[in-house]
């Protein structure tokens, strides 16, 4: 054989390439043809085994830390996550009978050896299976001298057979710019350093590439790619009563390449910068029962936290829930000129790369978008393949991080409002508002750092959403004042019945939820809204006095 150089090299490139693709595949193959083996085999050592799946999260990420201008890591890393999962008993009771079990999660070799892949594989499920055989015979005997549960609907469904193969990953195309992106996170870093205030000031990146596999013995077969990217910077600074007063700015994209430029997070950091300056001096807030706005990013929190996770279906089988709207289809829930989607098969809401997008769940169920409110009038639930009474059959929101078990889970959330005002005519109303009620002012909720919220029966059903940037609005028309100190709290349903308004402009927060199955990236888009009373709390804060020594790269009586 004759060849050149040239030619010599792009083969042995399109040879290493070749077996990259394939050992993808190879994976693919020998979950398949074990899943097969090992559900033969266990169905004849005990015909209570009625259905099993593999899944496996192959995940790449890179992650680059800096602090105050200098670098304090640069890794990368890959593994494997296997969880797989075993049903015994029926569709109608099985071991995962409102305790999950039937799943036992562990790791896969990152290498492209089938039997040593198939012995990992081997071991897990060996221990799965007799993880599934303890719960289910203490299911049977919790049925035996329990009290009836509320709801009587099966655990498991079926669902349509799936196959679908996204094209292998090429890695090496993948590979993020190391280099330009430490050079970005430095210079943001070491703006915040100039900044004699701050007690920190970090910027990172992660940079992550998920190759996801499912197989089930109902013939379902799914590899899906994912990618994201977040870049964050955040910063502290401390009040001279010990409060300690964070700001940090999120940046999602799916790739590096579409996070904002450098001179765009430049300007962002400067801003936060001086607004954290501003919060040291600024006002503690009262515990204050009045109006109030909420920006987009805030009421999409909100809506996150104690609309959202109210409407997760496999939470209501639970006699523990406290099963806000289980009953209320076809009631109103919200004001008429709201209604709220669901949506993990859209990638963008407007111009925004949105953080909850999949096509197909943890279940091996296609992602759908669902309607669960439409003007004003509660229409659906997220679903998994477990029933609840009055809602069955998946629309695929069955979600968990790598090695958990799949639970309802939000995922885009899209507020919409069919009449709005402008941001102008907002503050109007709440400058009305405050007068009306007597007060001096409302607040404007600019923005949020996450927040969480109870759902159970043990303890009263409250939320609290944890604002970073909160402004007094005054009913006089005075400028507005940055206080500082503010929880917002309350209960959902009261809640729920004091939005009046809504503005014309969607905003976006990108975040990771926490819940019983993890953390899971999701969204939540809504604009602005006005509701006219709401309740806050002071927040709670550390009585540790500023440090004692000046920063050392300020003390200029060390020179």
């Amino acid at each position: 054989m004759i060849f050149n150089l040239r030619s010599g090299l792009a083969a042995i490139g399109l040879t290493f390439i070749t077996q990259t693709l394939f050992a993808q595949d190879l994976l693919m193959s020998t979950l398949s043809k074990e899943l097969q083996r090992e559900f033969e085999q266990l169905k004849k050592a005990d015909d209570r085994l009625y259905y099993m799946s593999y899944r496996v999260d192959d995940i790449t990420t890179y992650n680059i830390r800096t602090s105050f201008g200098a670098v304090t890591g640069i890794d990368s890393s890959r593994y494997r996550v296997f969880s797989p999962s075993i049903r015994l008993g029926s569709y109608k009771l099985d071991n995962t009978h409102n305790v999950g079990f039937g799943q036992f999660p562990g790791g896969i070799p990152v290498v492209d050896d089938a039997d040593i892949i198939t012995l990992a594989i081997w071991k897990n499920t060996d221990n799965a299976y007799k993880n599934a055989v303890q719960a289910y015979e203490q299911i049977l005997t919790n049925k035996k001298v329990k009290a009836a549960e509320e709801d009587s609907a099966a655990d498991f469904s079926p669902a349509a057979k799936v196959v679908y193969y996204d094209p292998p990953l090429r890695y090496a195309a993948l590979r993020p710019d190391v280099e330009k992106l430490t050079k970005n996170l430095v210079a943001y870093s070491a703006l915040l350093k100039n900044n004699p205030d701050l007690l920190m000031g970090i910027a990172n990146i992660e940079f992550k590439i998920v190759r996801k596999y499912f197989t089930d013995t109902d013939g379902s077969s799914i590899i899906e790619n994912g990618t994201s990217a977040w870049q964050s910077v955040y910063s502290l600074t401390k009040a001279d009563d010990g409060m300690e007063l964070p700001l940090f700015r999120m940046y999602y994209a799916y790739e590096p390449s579409g996070l904002p430029s450098k001179d765009s997070v430049l300007k962002d950091v400067k801003e936060m910068s001086t607004k954290l300056t501003a919060l040291r001096s600024a006002p503690v807030a009262d515990p204050f029962v009045g109006p109030a706005i909420l920006s987009g990013r805030a009421s999409g929190v909100f809506f996150h936290e104690i609309f959202g996770h109210r409407l997760e279906g496999k939470r209501m089988k639970s006699d523990f829930d406290g099963h806000t709207f289980k009953n209320k289809i076809g009631s109103p829930v919200l004001p008429a000129f709201l209604s709220i989607t669901l949506d993990p098969t859209v990638k963008q809401v407007g111009k925004t790369e949105v953080n909850g997008f999949y096509r197909y769940d943890d279940e091996g169920v296609a992602a759908q978008k669902v309607d669960v409110v439409e003007a004003g009038i509660l229409r659906s639930f997220l679903m998994t393949r477990t029933p609840i009474n009055g809602s069955s059959g998946s629309n695929g929101h069955a979600r968990t991080a790598p090695g958990g078990i799949p639970e309802s889970r939000q995922s885009n959330l899209i507020v919409k409002a069919s009449a709005s005002e402008t941001a102008a005519q907002l503050k109007e109303l709440l400058r009305t508002e405050a007068k009306k009620q007597g007060h001096e002012y409302g607040y404007y909720f600019e923005d949020v750092q996450g927040g969480f919220t109870s759902i159970g029966r043990t303890m009263p059903n409250a939320f609290n959403v944890m604002p970073v940037e909160v402004y007094k609005i005054f009913a006089d028309g005075r400028p507005d004042q940055l206080v500082r100190g503010v929880d917002l709290i309350g209960t959902p349903l009261s809640m729920f019945r004091r939005i009046i308004a809504a503005d014309d402009t969607m905003e976006t927060f990108n975040g990771m939820c926490g819940s019983s199955s993890g953390w899971v990236p999701v969204s939540a888009s809504s604009p602005a809204i006005f509701v006219d009373l709401i309740e806050t709390q002071k927040k709670s804060k550390s009585n540790e006095r500023l440090p004692v020594l000046p920063r050392p790269d300020l003390d200029r009586t060390a020179r």
